[in-house]
């Protein structure tokens, strides 16, 4: 065959194995090919699902699945009282105790996986009632929700303050403490993002929290001298009382003498007046 032939086969052939590696190639990432046909679905999808997890910013709106390490972390949590309780080994704790009268606050911040707050942040969260054992606390009455107050909150800049009110009573729900969930309301956003989800310490909720006992004073350095020495104190101090009493008893009897010898002397001017003055006779 002429040259111009034979390099032109050479050439096509040359093009041909060119085109079939890079098919295979294509074939083997899953990217559809030139000449092959389109790769099989599933392996089409997947390198698109990893690229949308890689590129996909962390942004609090999203409700794309993102590894973004966000997290609700407990900022401020006020509540009415802090009682002492003894536990079933033995041991003293501190409790949480609210009153079904009053609210009271919660404040929940997102952080990210370093635990820096994560201030441009637009979350919407919502608080609901648990039971300590984490269990839903069930609608008995009609009536009032368990929960009322600011149950709905966003999250801006960071962080969300609920002011809340727990209607139900621990005495009429077997003594049973109380919790509060914090999540987002969406709920794709908790199965996606697990740490977006937070739960307080348990309270007990009571009507009345009555008046809390003044500790016991504190024993003061130096001991019995101390002792002695406030002792010493007190007893000048009641002396001095007792002296000012006296003298003030005094006085006040003073005073009712003289009142009294007014009043006699009064009298006795009085019937002056109202006898008859004697006129004598001519002689």
């Amino acid at each position: 065959p002429p040259p111009r032939a034979v390099a032109a086969a050479a050439e096509s052939e040359l093009e041909r194995r060119i085109s079939a590696a890079a098919d295979e190639r294509r074939a083997q990432i899953g990217v559809p090919g030139m000449c092959g046909g389109a790769a099989p679905a599933a392996a089409a999808a997947a390198p698109a699902t990893t690229t949308a997890i890689a590129t996909v910013a962390p942004s609090c709106s999203s409700t794309a699945v993102v590894i973004s390490g966000r997290k609700l972390r407990i900022l401020e949590h006020r509540v009415h009282k802090v009682e002492m309780r003894t536990r079933e080994n033995g041991e003293s704790e501190e409790e949480l105790v609210v009153s079904n009268l009053r609210p009271f606050t919660l404040k929940v911040g997102v952080h990210d996986s370093a635990d820096v707050p994560i201030v441009d942040c637009s979350l919407p969260l919502r608080a609901t009632l648990l039971y300590e054992n984490g269990s839903a606390v069930k609608q008995t009455s009609l009536s009032e929700p368990l929960l009322v107050g600011e149950t709905d909150v966003v999250a801006l800049q960071g962080a969300a303050t609920f002011k809340l009110r727990i209607t139900s009573l621990s005495s009429h729900r077997d003594k049973q403490r109380f919790r509060i969930q914090v999540a987002p309301q969406e709920e794709s956003l908790t199965r996606t993002e697990p740490l977006l989800s937070v739960v307080t310490d348990p309270m007990k909720s009571v009507t009345k929290l009555g008046r809390a006992m003044p500790p016991p004073p504190l024993p003061s350095p130096g001991g019995d001298a101390a002792a002695e020495g406030v002792k010493r104190r007190c007893r000048e101090t009641l002396d001095a009382h007792a002296q000012s009493i006296a003298q003030l008893q005094e006085t006040h009897v003073q005073i009712a003498a003289e009142l009294e010898a007014v009043a006699s002397l009064a009298q006795r001017a009085v019937r002056a007046k109202a006898e008859p003055t004697s006129v004598a006779a001519p002689v």
